[in-house]
């Protein structure tokens, strides 16, 4: 589970990235938790109690408690060096106030999701949630593969057919079952038969895709929109 504070004293702010953040992870099937704070008193309150996240949209402008003077207490005051702070602000003249609080990034208002996704995924991969391995059973055997060797699953009766840059493993399975370990890390659903790594991709085409080792799979015609609103999704977050 990857963490989220939002902080704002704009309801509307919080909404807004709130409701991004949570699109963000359905459609890409990451558990992703989020806490919205409307002051930096309450933020900093939640640490105060030995609470913490893994990242925090912080806006700088907010009354008693700025965003500035958080993420201080945050660094200084809690010594918590790990979060991620990711500050927001329609001005420009704080860069200089942010040094010793570390941010990873300053977004600006109005807020551009495309942009804040980038920082959420930044923020994930810096936490190392990105990646990972796929798991799977031979015989009375738990064997792992990293998922960024793997090209495609297919499948064959009840038996998954895993092509990797090495060559091919086999193992009995369901691709639903598959596609619910491996969605998070950018695999495409394309056919009843197929489940592609965007990665490997190197053509798109409406009813077909070219992978890296020239093999050409087709896209079924029930999954053609949401393949094409994934690959739009993808080139939002500047993963092309």
């Amino acid at each position: 589970m990857f963490s989220i504070a939002v902080c704002d004293d704009e309801k509307i702010i919080c909404s807004q990235i709130e409701k991004i953040i949570l699109n963000y992870a359905v459609k890409n099937n990451e558990k992703i938790d989020v806490q919205v704070f409307n002051s930096g008193e309450e933020l900093c309150r939640f640490f105060e109690k030995g609470q913490t996240v893994d990242l925090i949209f912080l806006d700088i402008e907010m009354n008693v408690v700025n965003g500035i003077e958080a993420g201080r207490k945050i660094r200084e005051g809690l010594d918590n060096q790990t979060v991620q702070i990711v500050y927001i602000s329609g001005k420009d003249q704080y860069y200089r106030e942010l040094f010793d609080v570390r941010p990873m990034h300053f977004l600006h208002k109005p807020i551009e999701e495309a942009e804040l996704i980038k920082d959420l995924r930044l923020a994930m991969k810096l936490a190392d949630k990105l990646g990972g391995v796929f798991i799977y059973k031979k015989g009375y055997e738990t064997c792992r593969k990293p998922v960024k060797e793997i090209l495609y699953f297919a499948s064959s009766n009840r038996e998954v057919i895993m092509v990797t840059e090495e060559g091919e493993e086999v193992f009995y399975g369901k691709l639903d079952e598959v596609y619910e370990q491996v969605a998070k890390y950018h695999f495409l659903y394309i056919h009843k038969s197929y489940i592609v790594n965007y990665f490997y991709v190197t053509k798109f085409k409406y009813e077909e895709v070219t992978m890296t080792n020239l093999k050409v799979l087709p896209i079924s015609q029930s999954r053609r929109k949401i393949i094409r609103e994934l690959q739009i999704e993808f080139a939002k977050e500047g993963i092309m």
